[in-house]
């Protein structure tokens, strides 16, 4: 059976106290009892083996053992920067992306995005997603979502963070290189993925000034959230070995 993980802020050895929202998925969703032992992890890089020793309504209180600290990825991460797509489609993307291991979720608004609503509260829903998405799939970092920003501020900044990624984007022309055909460096990758609407001349030319090259991923016209999983799936794929 798949033993039962829960995000802790901050870890140390001792007592711990999880926040009220993982208090009641232990206590009133999963009913973990006082003895029973769950993971805890800061989605930072620290897990901990840790048994549960209180539970009191909204109160659980854990004997953390076992800390291990794993290092952060500084090569071969995954980006997908795309355009927002309309409703709660982006919550598929946030969820999928992050189930699928991509290290950071940069929402985009191209000329013909649909528009998002700015602000902590906006950022503080999808960073929740995500959460809820690290918990259930097992990975151990929660992924970086920033945004929405256009596209000259998106550029700007993932070139500040990742300066020798590959930048790519997709296209439908038969001729430019398939994504599978892509180079394993270990380098960081970063998918910039469009509005439905298409870019515009001046997006698609600020993009290849910006060192971003076309490839294929379908020959088909994909929703944003379907590109964005299909790049994630396959890149993430690259990164690990798993194909």
């Amino acid at each position: 059976m798949k033993q039962a993980r829960f995000y802790c802020k901050s870890i140390k050895t001792g007592l711990v106290e999880l926040s009220p929202d993982q208090a009641h998925h232990l206590a009133n969703v999963l009913r973990l009892v006082a003895g029973d032992n769950v993971e805890l992890f800061d989605g930072r890089g620290t897990v901990a083996q840790a048994s549960i020793t209180e539970i009191k309504r909204k109160i659980v209180k854990l004997d953390v053992q076992d800390i291990q600290i794993r290092p952060t990825r500084t090569t071969g991460r995954v980006v997908i920067a795309a355009s927002v797509p309309k409703g709660h489609r982006l919550d598929l993307l946030v969820t999928k992306s992050t189930e699928l291991g991509v290290d950071h979720i940069a929402m985009v608004a191209f000329e013909r995005t649909v528009k998002l609503a700015k602000g902590s509260s906006v950022l503080a829903r999808y960073n929740k997603l995500a959460l809820a998405a690290t918990k259930q799939c097992g990975r151990i970092f929660l992924p970086k979502i920033t945004g929405p920003n256009d596209v000259q501020q998106t550029l700007a900044l993932l070139k500040k963070d990742y300066p020798d990624a590959h930048l790519i984007f997709g296209a439908l022309n038969p001729q430019v290189e398939s994504i599978v055909e892509l180079a394993r460096d270990g380098k960081d990758i970063v998918a910039l993925i469009g509005p439905e609407g298409g870019l515009t001349h001046e997006e698609e030319n600020l993009l290849k000034s910006a060192g971003a090259s076309e490839v294929r991923l379908t020959d088909t016209t994909l929703r944003i959230e379907t590109a964005a999983v299909a790049f994630a799936a396959i890149l993430c794929a690259n990164r690990d070995g798993s194909v």
